[in-house]
């Protein structure tokens, strides 16, 4: 974490803040191109806390010092603020945000971590997906990934069924959960359910230090919508799917994989 940005040290670390922390990890989120000029007493002031908040926070967030806070704060790409946002360069705007979402989940992602969980895959006799609302739509078109590379997958996106169907499932299985918040109810149950039956568990998640985690084998981060500082962009999965474009393409590596992929387009050209 010694390299992450700003952002992605708060997504890592937000379960563990109190709520003043979280405050002022706000106002230095809204405010991160000002960190240069200004010091502790300056954000505590401005954020309505103490010095010391601020250099717990500071500390939290894996910084050795205030001024390695500084020094790297001001050191990360700023993106400028396109006009008024005006209709004539939202094309503009969103490949921004895209550049912004895809760069944090770069960062966050240990690539070591996803060929683990492409072996996982691999060695599975079955695949069984699972998310809630958006996250379920994605894991659908995993879902259709994997079937096309003569994986045994199936998605589920009702929380009855995601708990029924993995109680159906052995050891030589692999469950997969999707969700944001890592907080998801009915995925905690599904995935509760995986760990009883010594099931290995998968998961794709913005935050560390959530429920979750305790239930998986391996996590991989990534970027969170709440980064956009812009209530028009609500694009929630474009992280996921980034991080599901690398999965695809490292389990494609294998010549079987992408000949079966191959196989199943060509039906319906």
């Amino acid at each position: 974490m010694n390299d992450f940005v700003f952002i992605n040290r708060l997504m890592q670390r937000e379960e563990l803040l109190s709520t003043t922390e979280k405050r002022i990890a706000d106002f230095i989120k809204n405010h991160k191109t000002d960190m240069s000029k200004m010091g502790i007493s300056d954000i505590s002031k401005k954020a309505e806390a103490s010095n010391a908040s601020v250099s717990r926070l500071i500390t939290k967030l894996g910084y050795s010092s205030f001024g390695e806070f500084k020094a790297m704060i001001s050191r990360e790409d700023t993106y400028e603020e396109v006009g008024e946002k005006s209709e004539k360069n939202v094309t503009e705007i969103i490949s921004n945000y895209y550049s912004q979402l895809t760069k944090s989940a770069s960062e966050l992602l240990d690539i070591n971590d996803v060929s683990e969980v492409a072996n996982g895959i691999k060695k599975a006799k079955q695949v069984l997906i699972c998310g809630i609302g958006n996250s379920g739509l994605t894991a659908i078109e995993f879902k259709y990934r994997l079937t096309r590379m003569g994986i045994n997958a199936d998605a589920l996106t009702d929380p009855h069924m995601m708990m029924m169907r993995t109680s159906l499932l052995n050891k030589d299985d692999a469950l997969i959960v999707l969700s944001n918040s890592g907080k998801t109810p009915a995925v905690l149950k599904t995935c509760e359910v995986a760990k009883n039956l010594n099931i290995p568990v998968y998961a794709i998640t913005n935050h560390d230090y959530t429920p979750l985690i305790d239930y998986t084998d391996i996590v991989l981060f990534t970027s969170q919508k709440a980064m956009i500082q812009d209530e028009k962009f609500i694009n929630s999965q474009l992280a996921t799917h980034f991080v599901l474009d690398i999965m695809t393409y490292t389990l494609l590596n294998d010549a079987t994989y992408l000949e079966k992929r191959v196989k199943t387009l060509k039906l319906i050209d």
